[in-house]
């Protein structure tokens, strides 16, 4: 049952719904517009706030239903979650379907975080919301929030609810996923040619 979670969170993940999203009213390839990957802030520039929206949370609930799924197959098994979590990540970032080219994974990776810690997912949400309205920078906020998110696991294990070592781990773990999908957009900070949403 294992090795089926983790195929399915691997399977889930990689469902490119921003480059469907894309392809299917305007057909073009979003990851040549823009910042060139398949998530929200990216199909919010090809085809505007609304329809970024609809893929944010469609990424979201496929990161949420990864992990839910895994926790039904495998209920007792501490490293199931937090593996088959990292999984659906990567495979928003490397979709099999479209030859493995995706997204930033972001979202995915909130709806990974709602599953397994809600109060350490929120905590993140306010502070990508914080940063992104100070800055207009998507990716500030997004860098922001997976910060806050893997400092409350250590700083705050009580509250959200953060037991094993796996957990922790898969924080860190995170964190440093989503900033490897960001090393460009640090490259435009600095240069002063980030792109904004506004």
């Amino acid at each position: 049952m294992m090795a089926i979670s983790i195929i399915a969170a691997y399977l889930l993940g990689s469902i490119p719904f921003g480059y469907l999203f894309v392809r299917i009213f305007v057909k073009s390839d979003i990851r040549e517009s823009g910042s060139g990957g398949t998530g929200a802030t990216n199909v919010s520039r090809k085809l505007g706030l609304k329809f970024g929206a609809i893929v944010a949370l469609l990424d979201i609930l496929k990161g949420y239903f990864a992990v839910a799924i895994a926790n039904a197959l495998v209920p007792n098994e501490p490293i199931v979650i937090p593996l088959c979590a990292i999984i659906a990540v990567l495979g928003h970032i490397y979709p099999v379907w479209i030859g493995f080219k995706g997204g930033k994974g972001v979202s995915t990776a909130f709806g990974v975080a709602l599953f397994i810690s809600p109060i350490g997912a929120l905590a993140a949400l306010a502070a990508f919301a914080m940063a992104y309205a100070t800055s207009r920078f998507v990716s500030v906020g997004s860098l922001s929030g997976v910060i806050v998110f893997a400092i409350s696991y250590f700083a705050f294990p009580n509250l959200t609810g953060i037991q094993t070592i796996w957990e922790k781990l898969f924080g860190v773990v995170l964190a440093c996923l989503i900033f490897f999908t960001h090393r460009k957009n640090f490259m435009r900070l600095f240069k002063g040619k980030e792109l904004k949403v506004r």
